[in-house]
């Protein structure tokens, strides 16, 4: 294409192409875009007019159907894009065409249904791009054609469902709504067994979900690949219990199905995840539910120990369905207070757990497993370490959640080899000594500061002159916030080589993180320290140079940018981590 041409085209400029002796339909560019795709690929927004579009179909019908080197039709583009007057004047265009003789398929059905290199129809490009508009428009002119997926497995309305770039936009309601009520046949499918019930689950959207299931029941029960129903996917992907209440409320029985290979449930999930009011709206709605067990002959209590969080397993505890599982065994005779007692042999935090008043007063209810080791012997002696791994390699199975994911490892239980310990420890000391020097230079600056003060002393009484001023009293107190939160940061540092030095760590004295906390706590310090003493710096400087007001306010202005550069430099690095 003439490079005159190809700027015609960009800005609508018919006048070119009127005088052109070459047919249009064979100005091409090196992706094989006509006029009409290098047209709408140039249109930030809807063009007010379709003239351009119009004259060129005029002069040209074959450009209706012709696609580029990605399969892709001006209608692709016009969907894509949500120029939803266009995708109107090319299906009356197309109208106007006869029908193919052979198929008897009328010239717009097989517009709107040709596909690109991706069997991604127009259809399946306007629902990915939240056109609800356009999505109207072409559902209505093919009610009876379902749409199938494309080469990824995904149909327009498990596109719809899943896209996460407009979760919570009106728009992506619109483009559910419109395939639902406006195709009389359906595909819910999706990639590797999902359907768009999972797709809604999976991005938390409980109003989709529940317009899905008044369409279609049975969306409930149907599996993924892996046997994972949308319960399942709600238990793993949601924190709050609105979408587990409307997948009940259709279908409580629902709460039934294990996965194929594992047997895992949905409140297995849930208690793995942590997600104790998904795992409360499941008992409440089916009480008999806790009774299901995985392959191992885990229940949910289990699950619920394998998660290593106590704050939630105490929670479950508290619902009584679940405390009745205290004295269920798995397969291997071990109840859950079994596995506590090993997590309590290793991390001295769960004793709170195990001992509790009823197990001091019946800490026979749990009896031995089939090592022959009761709650106490494990808790006591050194026979732990098989179910420790076998607790670690069950919160790893149950972590690899739905098709797509990867495993998910908690961060405080993730074994990590000696290499990337080591790297870890080396960076940061590093830090720690480069936050050292600044704090104490901090400290030393608003030391000497507190004795040579702005303005001087009296030379009878020794008092500072401008002790009276609000600036210098604003001085004073800013810079003895500098030098104590400075002084603290050095002394958290001390602390942190201190406990390095003891392996207080190591022998399990203090918490796996606590140097990590200890250290953001001396980084917030040592930052805030920053702050206050540029403030003091302002404040004295002012107090001095009252008389001189320009000056003054000058030297104010120009120690307050220091927050402005702070505040560029911290969106700078945000905007970098993206």
């Amino acid at each position: 294409m003439d490079p005159v041409l190809f700027k015609a085209a960009e800005a609508g400029n018919i006048g070119p192409f009127e005088n052109c002796q070459t047919c249009l339909d064979q100005l091409l560019t090196p992706d094989e875009n006509t006029i009409l795709h290098v047209y709408l690929k140039n249109q930030s927004s809807e063009p007010e007019s379709t003239d351009f579009v119009d004259k060129i179909l005029e002069r040209c019908p074959p450009l209706l159907f012709k696609a580029n080197k990605r399969g892709e039709t001006p209608l692709h583009l016009a969907a894509r894009y949500g120029h939803s007057n266009v995708v109107e004047l090319l299906i009356h265009r197309a109208k106007a065409l006869p029908s193919d003789p052979e198929s008897r398929v009328t010239k717009v059905k097989m517009m709107l249904r040709m596909t690109n290199g991706e069997r991604d129809t127009a259809l399946h490009e306007a629902a990915r791009n939240s056109q609800s508009r356009v999505v109207n428009i072409l559902t209505k002119e093919d009610r009876q054609f379902s749409y199938p997926a494309n080469v990824h497995g995904e149909t327009p309305l498990y596109i719809a469902a899943s896209n996460v770039l407009s979760a919570w936009n009106k728009e992506r309601g619109k483009v559910v709504d419109g395939i639902l009520t406006n195709c009389i046949s359906v595909d819910y499918g999706g990639p590797n067994g999902r359907t768009a019930l999972h797709a809604a689950i999976r991005v938390g959207d409980d109003e989709t979900a529940r317009k899905l299931l008044e369409k279609e029941k049975k969306l409930t029960k149907t599996t993924d690949e892996n046997g994972w129903s949308p319960l399942h996917y709600a238990a793993y992907f949601n924190r709050t219990n609105r979408i587990v209440q409307v997948l009940l409320e259709y279908d409580a029985s629902a709460a039934y199905i294990a996965e194929t290979e594992k047997k895992r449930t949905a409140l297995h999930i849930a208690a793995i995840r942590g997600r104790v009011d998904v795992v409360k709206e499941i008992v409440s709605r089916c009480p008999a539910f806790c009774e299901l067990v995985d392959n191992r002959g885990w229940n949910a209590l289990h699950y619920a120990v394998a998660r290593k969080d106590i704050k939630a397993l105490e929670e479950c505890l508290k619902i009584p369905e679940l405390a009745r599982l205290k004295t269920e065994k798995d397969d291997e005779g071990n109840t859950p207070f079994h596995l506590i007692a090993a997590l309590a042999h290793e991390q001295k935090e769960w004793e709170s757990v195990l001992y509790t008043d009823s197990y001091h007063c019946r800490r026979e209810i749990y009896g031995l497993n089939k090592r022959k080791l009761g709650v106490n012997e494990i808790r006591q002696g050194n026979f732990a370490d098989q179910i420790q791994k076998e607790l670690v390699e069950s919160l790893r199975d149950v972590g690899k959640g739905p098709i797509g994911r990867k495993p998910l490892i908690l961060k405080r239980e993730e074994k990590k080899n000696n290499e990337e310990i080591k790297g870890e420890n080396e960076a940061l000391s590093k830090a720690r000594e480069s936050h050292l020097v600044v704090a104490a230079l901090i400290a030393t600056v608003t030391f000497a500061a507190a004795f040579t003060l702005p303005g001087g002393y009296k030379s009878d009484r020794g008092t500072a002159i401008l002790a009276k001023k609000a600036a210098f009293i604003v001085f004073v107190i800013s810079d003895t916030i500098s030098m104590v939160l400075s002084i603290l940061a050095v002394f958290i540092h001390f602390l942190i080589s201190l406990i390095h030095g003891f392996e207080m760590v190591k022998d399990k004295d203090i918490g796996e993180h606590t140097t990590d906390i200890l250290f953001w706590v001396a980084t917030l310090f040592t930052m805030i320290g920053m702050g206050t003493m540029i403030i003091a710096f302002i404040t004295g400087t002012y107090a001095v140079l009252e008389p001189s007001l320009w000056l003054a306010i000058s030297t104010c202005v120009i120690g307050l940018s220091f927050f402005f550069l702070v505040f560029l430099v911290f969106r700078f690095i945000r905007k970098g981590s993206w």
